[in-house]
């Protein structure tokens, strides 16, 4: 009786998601109904008290989407985006691959979605109307490319910081286990988008259109050093790593590696020296970076860590009324089932609700502990990375998402025509990333 009516809360919950109520309120109310039901409303409350104060998950979040401002604020991630571009300027034929890697590696510097979508388009969509392709075409192909979870190779992305939580496992090793599901679904989707894009259909010489100034221009050195600050972050983290001990003084102080707060501090201040000029007001200069960091970690609070908060609740409800230990137990029990299971279900809740992080997350908090108490902290990483990846894809897919609308926005198109080219794609990179979760687990 409990879980079916667990079943129905949520069903009711992804319909009002759908007709537009905000998702952190429904997974909050969801909740807080759940435990009333089971009889421990309260537990919504601690909860929400206890998510506030947790440093582990609120510090490389949102110091991690202030240094993305920061860039953004010094131009970093256009310069970035001009020195990758600039080897795929003159050959048609790498626009589309080119194009999406670049896309993904700005998302692995930029957490976010629509920002990395932001940084790219501008400069990628002219390029792709010069040499003849659509607005569809280019619009699919910036939109695989800034939302196929390169944000989870980032030690500040919302998935990662959540399994880190649920499992305890070093955020270095939470990345390395991502790295190869993720380059292998990376290079699935590319190959599958190049080919669907490949007819006359998606080529339009009436949409070409001069490409000056999309990315043309001398490179000086304080641009390269304007760039190199986008990537530097996970540089410094990989580098730290105690398992390495390549700073043994590093390793010392922090026996558990690097806090990720403290190197994106560290880069916001690297930031602030490379990208003064002389012709700049210092005071004015420190004044806008420092604005601009804080400006950035109040968003990654306010868009972030409140569906975190929200999601806590909603499981902690899930929680009292049974779900979750049923649910874990399913999954504990049958690995097949729960590389299969894991993804599909992130997918077809983002894909329907437009929220990749909520799903993710709620995986993560949920369902991970379990794997761990159970002594399989390997096959705990391994379900959150494929959940990740599984709701990241269901995003893309999704015509209510805030990356969905954005690039259909800046390449004119619709946001049903644009889930009908990258479909094929994110599915063959849906499989890729089960197929991977299978052979692993």
């Amino acid at each position: 009786m409990m879980l079916a009516i667990a079943a129905t809360v949520i069903a009711v919950m992804i319909v009002l998601i759908r007709k537009g109520y905000d998702v952190r309120l429904l997974l909050m109310m969801a909740g807080l109904l759940l435990a009333s039901i089971a009889g421990h409303p309260l537990v919504i409350f601690e909860v929400f008290g206890k998510t506030l104060t947790n440093v582990e998950v609120i510090g490389p979040i949102c110091s991690a989407m202030g240094y993305a401002y920061v860039l953004k604020a010094v131009g970093a991630d256009k310069e970035l985006v001009k020195i990758l571009i600039r080897p795929i300027r003159s050959i048609r034929w790498l626009l589309v691959p080119g194009g999406v890697l670049i896309g993904f590696l700005t998302n692995v510097a930029m957490p976010s979605q629509t920002a990395a979508a932001a940084a790219v388009g501008p400069i990628l969509l002219p390029l792709m109307y010069a040499a003849g392709y659509s607005r569809l075409a280019a619009g699919a192909t910036l939109l695989i490319g800034c939302s196929m979870g390169g944000s989870m190779l980032n030690p500040g992305d919302v998935d990662v910081v959540s399994i880190n939580s649920a499992t305890n496992v070093p955020i270095e090793v939470v990345i390395g286990t991502i790295i190869t599901p993720s380059v292998l679904s990376l290079i699935v989707a590319c190959l599958v988008l190049t080919f669907v894009l490949r007819g006359d259909k998606y080529l339009n010489s009436e949409n070409a259109i001069e490409s000056r100034g999309t990315g043309a221009g001398a490179t000086s050195v304080r641009n390269v050093f304007l760039a190199f600050l986008a990537p530097a972050p996970i540089i410094v983290l990989f580098i730290t790593q105690p398992t390495f001990n390549l700073v043994p003084y590093i390793t010392e102080m922090y026996p558990d590696g690097l806090p990720v707060y403290s190197v994106m501090l560290g880069a916001t201040f690297l930031a602030m020296i490379v990208s003064y000029s002389r012709n700049q007001d210092l005071p004015v200069h420190l004044s806008k970076l420092t604005a601009a960091f804080f400006d950035g970690m109040g968003y990654g609070f306010a868009k972030i860590i409140s569906i975190i908060i929200a999601a806590g609740c909603f499981l902690a409800g899930l929680t009292k009324i049974g779900l979750i230990q049923a649910v874990s137990l399913m999954l504990l029990g049958d690995s097949t089932f729960a590389a299969i299971g894991s993804p599909l279900a992130t997918w077809l809740m983002a894909m329907m609700s437009g929220s990749g992080t909520a799903p993710a997350v709620s995986f993560a908090q949920a369902v991970l502990p379990t794997f761990v108490q159970a002594g399989q902290v390997a096959t705990a990483v391994l379900l959150g990375a494929l959940a990740g990846f599984g709701a990241s894809i269901g995003r893309t897919m999704s015509p209510v998402s805030a990356v969905m609308y954005f690039v259909s926005d800046l390449s004119n198109s619709e946001p049903r025509e644009l889930i009908r080219v990258v479909a094929l794609p994110l599915i063959a990179a849906l499989a890729t990333v089960i197929i991977y979760g299978l052979v692993s687990s």
